[in-house]
């Protein structure tokens, strides 16, 4: 009896997350349909988190161009954290992430004033 009730509580989980997705999903399609889709570098330089902050000064250290590696050995940081930085950094639009085998290479594209500030 008591799996049963484990079991419906992780269907209705289950439900309600996907049902939050599709919320989700279909707001995006409306902002975008109706223009109010953010731009790619519409983030502020405020905005970003202090981790981002800390790999856009390395990079401009580093004239622009460093492996993924290099900025977790260099920042002492997980590969999660530095991976979900970038992502959000690449969104922005201030790195090009590249794959070159089995490595990451980032690029800065543009610089913020924070970043060669701090």
């Amino acid at each position: 009896m008591l799996i049963i009730i484990i079991l419906l509580a992780q269907l209705a989980v289950l439900a309600l997350a996907a049902y939050a997705g599709r919320v989700k999903l279909k707001r995006l399609i409306a902002e975008a349909q109706n223009g109010a889709m953010p731009e790619p570098g519409d983030v502020a330089a405020d905005d970003l988190h202090e981790v981002d902050r800390a790999i856009l000064k390395l990079l401009t250290e580093r004239q622009g161009v460093l492996y993924q590696s290099e900025i977790m050995k260099e920042l002492g940081l997980p590969k999660s954290t530095v991976h979900k930085s970038l992502r959000r950094l690449s969104e922005a639009g201030y790195v090009e992430i590249q794959k070159r085998g089995r490595f990451n290479v980032v690029i800065l594209r543009k610089l913020t004033s924070e970043a060669s500030t701090t």
